[in-house]
């Protein structure tokens, strides 16, 4: 594909890859099938065989013989990337009547390899030339140029420059060649992969214009296949999905290594690619082995190559906590460069990120000196949006203000916050890409926050971090107070999500090789159709779901006296918390082991869900450090007098209800101290102050939906809630004896008042949607919960009901994520009474998704939603006693904390209720 980009964290061509045909599906390739596009087929052997016709002397060649021989080996090696023997060859003829593709593919190769600048110049003049011309001869000259140019333009580091030539390459293709030949994808996708670095969204449609036109032209087994799905691989990576990207990789690996042997250069930048992708799934030993093992087919590759796998190398360690072998590797990168142009971006790059490593080892004078001389190479080079750009300021400000200059490292994120938060907010508003764009903690908000707490700039660290801890809640908040058509609007915008997220699914698939190329055409003409339709029927909706920060004074001004926000950021090494009542605004900070924090969230979830399995496996150690990384003294001083905390639905303790954080760890005999002990929790959305008055409340009270008729054999009293299972096996499901005792006892709360129940076999579909349920202000559902994946065919969240003799449409026994936002709900608030319903879409989606944003989407104001498998009886303890509580007029957070103290306490009467994993599952979300 030709040209240098910076990708994720190392520098590498892009490459053409042309025989990967397997990667589509076919079996082998043989040239005569694209004879339309002959250059790229067999490009290795054709060029072999070309240049040892040319060396054997012992059957002389004439000299037409000769000169198409060598116009073979030229364009031949061109198309295999073998730069150096192309620009040898084509220096030896350039003086013979060459065609013009050939001389295209000489000047190309001239400009790749050469190092002669007025012959480079004198190359890029002959292209141009080239690109201005039509030849009727050689139509595909004139675009084949201007690609070439291109990539001498992105070698140059000139991405505006490269950008162009190669929007110019797509427009001469569509000129001149026919509509359905391949190298229209080859144009297409080289555009695509370049404006995605300037303009993130109409680099994203560029992206997919490029895909569907391969869908369209190509046939199955060509290979520009490889191009599209390594584009394809690469936006999953640059996404976060690393399990896409990783299996694509993988399948190019096996496929590279059988077409072109063990050694050949071209596995350089597929084991890099496969390496970032398994480092994304904290698999870096795996990365490690991978990354050090293309060391192995760099060596005919440039000194900035090979400086830039260094880099590779160093982040891979980092990971691992090796920061001293990872500094060493980053010096060992400079040391390649030596002697290169001293304005080259690798320089920057790579003295950016030694930077940092300087500062985690304590050196910051050296970290200083190497910040400032990274720092001018970004904005020479880059434009303010660049990933590469935004990756390597945020990498200089952090250290600078690690070691000791934050006002530095403000400045300098001030200026590219300003540049690329309507960009961000605007792609967020559009695409709802929330793994691109907040999912996780944007790391330029969040980073940006801190460095703005290390300069006391409070407002803007407030609305910074607000905007850090987007999720998938946020944009359902918006999405249901839409001011003009809310119900239509909704159903508009959660057709668009339904579409994206099938084709997401089938991109998975497709990665795994278990569905066609026509199922994904076919799913992209579904959401482009239903974008399509939200676009036309509401036309402003970017606008109206674009995030809308709140100031610190409205925060302030909408918090109780007793009341306080907190919100917990991971920075690398810092673990730093904004804390805002309302008459104050504070933070603390502390620091821990390179990456640490999130490792260490990770561990006490598992031992959460563990623990909801076996006796004795939660982590108390884990519960306390991460008490002890985000709540240090300062933060205690600040919370001193309230009772209630906050916490934002995204951020890094959305993986875990923060009621189990511990305050002080067991000491002897003395138990330790859980944070719910001390403050009552809830989750927002929104940390825009709540209207605490009810709009117009239902006139009923209670509506109790579950306990479906499954298996006759009842599940046990603790049995778990939503095990695997198999779609034919939804009736041997246990039945949960403990669900008709919860609504009922629910129900009984609400004496006096009308009240609905749905169980046995009156828990179906039709019933549900047949139910008057807007009219309840109370609604409980008590069954199994299913998350995406976890039967086969399901994508998404589910809830389980009685299921029909034989499934139909719209009645299969599953109520679904989708199925749930279309009812019309009214409901103060809803409680989920099943296993995992604070869970995402199953496939890595953001805590507090899937069916807490589905009924958030149908109307719920508020929910209480569990983070991991409950058990039956701890389910109807916690349900029953929150809702009686709160009933008789407690505050909905208080309810459910005297509830499960009440269990932490030994007070309910049930087995273990005193773990963690019996009574923590629950967490309010506040609407």
């Amino acid at each position: 594909m030709g040209g240098k980009s910076v990708r994720h964290i190392f520098w590498s061509s892009i490459n053409a890859l042309a025989a990967l045909a397997l990667l589509a599906g076919s079996a082998t390739l043989e040239a005569q099938e694209f004879a339309a596009d002959i250059p790229i087929i067999d490009s290795v052997a054709r060029y072999e065989a070309a240049s040892a016709r040319l060396a054997d002397t012992s059957e002389p060649l004439t000299p037409q013989e000769r000169i198409r021989t060598a116009s073979e080996a030229i364009t031949a090696a061109y198309f295999s990337e073998r730069h150096a023997e192309a620009s040898a060859l084509y220096a030896q003829f350039r003086d013979a009547e060459l065609d013009p593709v050939t001389r295209v593919a000489g000047l190309g190769s001239t400009l790749q390899s050469g190092a002669d600048a007025a012959l480079k110049e004198q190359a890029r003049s002959e292209l141009k030339t080239i690109g201005a011309s039509a030849t009727r001869s050689a139509p595909l000259a004139p675009a084949l140029s201007q690609s070439a140019l291109g990539a001498d333009a992105m070698l140059r580091d000139d991405l505006p420059g490269a950008v162009a030539f190669f929007a110019a390459a797509m427009e001469l293709a569509r000129r001149d060649l026919p509509a359905d030949d391949p190298f229209q994808v080859r144009f297409a996708v080289q555009h695509a992969t370049h404006l995605q670095y300037a303009d993130r969204l109409a680099g994203r449609e560029a992206a997919e214009r490029s895909e569907r036109l391969a869908l369209e032209i190509l046939p199955e087994g060509h290979p520009y296949w490889i191009d599209v799905w390594y584009n394809m691989a690469d936006r999953a990576q640059s996404a976060g999905r690393f399990d896409e990207a990783a299996t694509l990789f993988a399948r190019i690996t096996d496929l590279a290594v059988r077409e072109w042997g063990e050694d050949d250069t071209r596995l350089y930048p597929i084991l890099q690619y496969r390496a970032v992708a398994l480092s994304g799934l904290a698999r870096r030993s795996e990365a490690l082995e991978i990354a050090r093992a293309a060391i192995a087919v760099e060596r005919d590759k440039s000194a900035g190559d090979r400086a830039m796998h260094r880099e590779l190398i160093g982040g891979l360690l980092l990971g691992e906590g090796d920061i001293a072998g990872a500094a060493a590797s980053y010096r060992e990168g400079l040391a390649l460069l030596k002697g290169t142009d001293p304005s080259d971006l690798r320089w920057g790059f790579i003295e950016s990120r030694l930077a940092r490593a300087e500062s985690f080892l304590g050196n910051n004078a050296e970290a200083l000196k190497m910040a400032e001389l990274a720092a001018p190479a970004f904005a020479a080079k880059l434009p303010p949006t660049h990933p590469a750009r935004i990756t390597g300021e945020l990498m200089i400000a952090k250290t600078q203000a690690r070691a000791g200059a934050p006002d530095r490292g403000f400045a300098l994120l001030e200026a590219s916050v300003a540049a690329n938060e309507a960009k961000l907010l605007d792609t967020y508003a559009r695409a709802q890409d929330l793994r691109t764009i907040a999912a996780g903690n944007n790391t330029l908000f969040r980073d940006f926050a801190w460095v703005a707490l290390k300069n006391g700039r409070m407002e803007e660290a407030w609305r910074a971090a607000q905007l850090a801890t987007l999720s998938e809640m946020a944009l359902s908040s918006a999405q249901i107070s839409y001011p003009k058509d809310a119900a239509g609007f909704g159903a508009a915008l959660d057709t668009v999500r339904a579409a994206r997220g099938e084709e997401a699914a089938i991109r998975d698939q497709l990665a795994a090789g278990t569905v066609t190329a026509e199922d994904l055409s076919n799913a992209i003409t579904r959401r482009e159709a239903a974008e399509r339709d939200l676009e036309a029927r509401y036309p402003d909706h970017a606008e109206f779901l674009r995030p809308k920060p709140t100031t610190l004074a409205e925060a302030q001004a909408g918090l109780e006296a007793d009341e306080a926000i907190v919100i917990p950021m991971v920075i690398e090494d810092r673990n730093a918390a904004i804390i805002v009542t309302r008459d104050n605004a504070a933070w603390s900070e502390t620091v821990s082991a390179y990456n640490s924090t999130p490792a260490l969230i990770a561990k006490l979830r598992d031992s959460l869900q563990e623990s909801s399995i076996a006796d004795g496996a939660f982590d108390a150690e884990a519960a306390h450090e991460i008490y002890r990384r985000f709540f240090p003294p300062e933060a205690a001083k600040a919370l001193a007098g309230k009772t209630r905390l906050i916490f934002p639905s995204g951020g890094p303790l959305a993986q875990i209800p923060p009621a189990v954080l511990m305050s002080a760890p067991a000491a002897g005999d003395t138990p330790g101290r859980y944070l719910i002990e001390d403050f009552a929790i809830a989750v927002r959305s929104s940390l825009r102050p709540i209207t605490r008055a009810a709009a117009s409340a239902p006139g009923r009270g209670f509506a109790g939906i579950g306990a479906p008729a499954l298996a006759r054999t009842n599940g046990a009293a603790t049995s778990l809630r939503g095990l695997a299972i198999d779609p034919a096996d939804l009736r041997a499901l246990p039945s949960l004896p403990g669900s008709l005792a919860e609504l009922t006892a629910m129900q009984a709360a609400f004496a006096g008042e009308p009240s609905l129940l749905l169980t046995g076999a009156q828990a179906t579909e039709p019933q549900v949607r047949a139910a008057p349920l807007g009219d309840y202000r109370v609604l409980a559902f008590s069954t199994h919960g299913l998350v995406g994946g976890q039967i086969a065919q399901l994508s998404e969240p589910a809830l389980v009901l009685t299921p029909p003799d034989a499934a139909a449409s719209g009645n299969d026994g599953l109520l679904t994520a989708s199925e749930i936002a279309a009812l019309d709900l009214n409901a103060d608030w809803v409680i989920l009474s099943a296993c995992n319903t604070a869970a995402g879409n199953g496939r890595g989606s953001a805590t507090y998704g899937g069916l807490a944003r589905a009924f958030q989407l149908a109307g719920a104001r508020s929910l209480l939603l569990s983070h991991w498998p409950v058990r039956d009886d701890a389910a109807a303890f916690l349900s029953v006693e929150t809702l009686r509580r709160t009933e008789a007029g407690a505050d909905r957070a208080e309810a459910l904390r005297a509830a499960q103290l009440a269990m932490v306490r030994g007070q309910s009467g049930i087995a273990g209720e005193s773990d963690p994993a019996v009574w923590a599952p629950f967490v309010l979300i506040e609407g």
